[in-house]
C-alpha cells in the first residue's frame, strides 16, 4: 500500500509536469519591451553588474567595454584581464540587471539570444526577487544557463525547498533540451500561482508544479523579480577557462519582453 500510494503520487506530478501550463500559455499582454536600441544601455532600467563574491560574479566588471549596446543588439563580452582597469582578477566579464529598477510579479519574461561557445563560459539569463525575502525562504529562476560546448541550455529553479529540504517525492526542478547555442534562440519563463513554466522557442520544456502542503516549495508567485544577463568565465560548474585563445566569450541579446495577465490568475 505504502509503494503504491507513493507511485501515484509521482505519476500525479508527472502528470501536472506535463500538462500543467497548457490552460496558461493564452490571455498574456505585452507590457514592457527593451530592444536595445539606443546606443547606449538605458540606464533608467538596467545597472552594470559590478564584482561579487559568488561563481557567478567574482569576474564582473563595471567596465563600458564589457556591457554595451552595438547595432540594436546587447553585447556582453568575457576577456582576459588586460589591466587597463583596477581588477585584478584573470579574467574580467560583463553584465547587467534590472535590480531595484524594473521588476515584475507573476509575469511571462521573454528573452532571445545567442552567444559563442568557449571552455569555462557561463552564459545566464535569470530571474531573482526584488526585494528581501524572509529567511529561509529563496526564490530563483534560471530561464537560460549555459556550460562550455553543451548542445543544450538548462532551465531551472532554486528555493529553499529544492536546495535544503529532504522530499522522496520532490518534482524534477530543471530541464536542459537540446539547442543550437550559435544560433539565436528565444527563451522563456512563466510565473503562476501554480506553477512556473518554461519554453524554448516557443515550445514547452518544463512545468514545476505547486505542490500541496510543502512549506518553501513555492515562493515565486509572492515576489516582483528582476532581470539579470551575465557573461561569467570560470566557476565549479563550469571548470576553468584552460583555452584562454578561446575568448572572448561573447553574449548577444536581442530584445528582452515581459507579458503580464490582467486581473486575477
Amino acid at each position: 500500500m505504502k509503494k503504491a500510494t507513493k507511485l501515484s503520487v509521482i505519476q500525479a506530478i508527472a502528470v501536472m509536469m506535463l500538462s500543467g501550463c497548457a490552460m496558461h500559455q493564452t490571455g498574456w499582454k505585452l507590457v514592457w519591451t527593451e530592444n536595445f536600441k539606443g546606443k547606449t544601455i538605458d540606464e533608467r532600467v538596467w545597472s552594470r553588474i559590478g564584482k561579487g563574491g559568488s561563481d557567478w560574479d567574482d569576474m564582473m566588471s563595471l567596465r563600458p567595454d564589457l556591457a554595451y549596446v552595438e547595432d540594436g543588439k546587447l553585447v556582453l563580452l568575457g576577456k582576459e584581464n588586460d589591466h587597463s582597469g583596477t581588477e585584478t582578477t584573470p579574467f574580467v566579464t560583463g553584465g547587467i540587471w534590472s535590480m531595484h529598477k524594473k521588476s515584475f510579479r507573476m509575469a511571462r519574461f521573454e528573452i532571445r539570444a545567442r552567444f559563442n561557445t568557449v571552455q569555462g563560459f557561463w552564459p545566464a539569463l535569470w530571474l531573482m526577487p526584488d526585494t528581501a525575502l524572509p529567511a529561509p525562504n529563496y526564490a530563483e529562476i534560471d530561464i537560460m544557463e549555459h556550460v562550455n560546448f553543451e548542445a543544450k541550455a538548462h532551465q531551472t529553479v532554486h528555493s529553499h525547498y529544492t536546495l535544503h529540504i529532504q522530499d522522496d517525492n520532490k518534482p524534477a526542478q530543471s530541464v536542459a533540451p537540446e539547442i543550437n547555442p550559435d544560433e539565436w534562440n528565444t527563451y522563456a519563463t512563466e510565473i503562476h500561482p501554480d506553477s512556473i513554466c518554461f519554453f524554448i522557442n516557443g515550445k514547452k520544456t518544463m512545468t514545476y508544479p505547486r505542490l500541496a502542503n510543502k512549506e518553501y516549495q513555492f515562493p515565486w508567485p509572492d515576489y516582483p523579480f528582476y532581470i539579470i544577463l551575465s557573461n561569467q568565465l570560470g566557476g565549479k560548474w563550469v571548470g576553468p577557462v584552460s583555452e584562454p585563445q578561446q575568448l572572448p566569450s561573447i553574449i548577444w541579446v536581442d530584445w528582452v519582453k515581459v507579458y503580464e495577465k490582467r486581473g486575477k490568475q
